[in-house]
């Protein structure tokens, strides 16, 4: 089969593979969509970040090369002799987030914080590619009136959904969203979708402030944020700040456009480290929390509720589909040049023209 393979920063190969084998509580899945996300980008670019070179995962036992891709959608065409519950034919979202099953954070079924958790697409195969090879248990099930490019989108939205339930209330709060790419578009949707008297996205990509107003949404430059916030909500700052661009500084700008006792919540994020202004968090009593990843079962089921019932516009951030053999040029070279593109898809099923 043909695989999206990452060799190395600035090295990523569509070659042959060796089809991956189901165990007997696993399924095989025919991709159908695969997303580009901006982790994808940073591995690209500037990798290894989370990608094993050199030394074998202790979970997957996997290293580089592999197969990047952890935003999918598929089909079922095998199942494992002991698989109930799901059939060939079955459109899925299978899990990509893997712990050891083992540990203390596993046998209480928080997956993502296990110390050997295993990430399909960075740390084991993933789905940019023909098949993938997914525990049958945790696949979420997709209703069959759904668009594949629509169903695509239900991990960037389990992402969002995870980090919008670590905020305290959303319901009559002034919201910002620092950031307004795929993710940043999103939590403004859901935001706005949970009762937020006002959403303030800071964004200095232009395309991207229309298209959060088209939401609903107050729009910004980055210099213009701190004002803006403060017209927007008496002067106090927003009560939940809801970081995703990840740049250098941007702890600090979260922590600035929040009130006192307010709640920032940290979506992006890069490798360095940040400097964090104590007495704004210590003495104003201001909550900071990190969000990452999703379950299956909680974020990804809901996820596809949401786009099954059409209560986030996925669409207008669809940027591309390209064919799996064009997802460099057409994908990842596209994302790093082009500020407007937004989400990318590969379709493993296509054949280039």
């Amino acid at each position: 089969m043909r695989a999206a393979r990452w060799h190395g920063a600035l090295d990523i190969r569509v070659e042959d593979v060796p089809t991956p084998r189901p165990g007997s509580g696993d399924v095989l899945v025919r991709v159908e969509r695969a997303g580009i996300c901006g982790t994808d980008l940073v591995e690209y670019l500037t990798g290894p970040v989370t990608i094993p070179v050199g030394w074998p995962h202790p979970t997957s036992g996997r290293q580089a090369p592999l197969t990047l891709g952890h935003e999918l959608v598929g089909t079922v065409v095998y199942l494992g002799a002991e698989v109930t519950g799901l059939a060939v034919g079955d459109r899925v979202v299978p899990n990509v987030v893997v712990g050891c099953g083992l540990c203390w954070w596993c046998t209480r079924h928080q997956e993502k914080l296990c110390p050997k958790v295993a990430v399909r697409g960075f740390n084991d195969d993933g789905g940019l590619a023909e098949l993938i090879v997914s525990e049958a248990r945790s696949c979420v099930r997709v209703p069959e009136h759904v668009d594949l490019n629509v169903a695509a989108f239900a991990e960037p939205v389990a992402i969002v959904v995870r980090a919008l339930a670590k905020a305290p209330t959303l319901a009559g709060s002034v919201v910002a969203v620092l950031g307004a790419g795929v993710i940043g578009q999103l939590v403004t949707q859901l935001a706005l979708g949970a009762g937020a008297v006002t959403v303030l996205a800071v964004d200095p990509v232009p395309s991207r402030q229309l298209l959060a107003a088209g939401w609903g949404a107050m729009a910004c430059e980055p210099e213009d944020a701190i004002e803006r916030i403060g017209e927007l909500s008496d002067g106090r700052g927003a009560d939940v700040v809801i970081e995703c661009a990840g740049v250098p500084g941007s702890l600090a700008s979260a922590i600035e456009l929040s009130r006192p006792g307010g709640t920032v919540v940290l979506l992006g994020f890069h490798a360095g480290t940040e400097p964090v202004p104590l007495p704004a968090v210590v003495l104003e009593e201001r909550t900071l929390t990190g969000s990452a990843g999703h379950l299956w079962d909680v974020d990804v089921a809901s996820a596809v509720a949401l786009l099954s019932r059409g209560a986030v516009d996925v669409l207008p951030l669809l940027s591309a589909v390209v064919p799996l053999s064009d997802v460099v040029g057409g994908g990842f070279e596209r994302l790093r040049l082009d500020r407007e593109a937004l989400k990318i898809l590969a379709d493993p099923t296509a054949r280039a023209g």
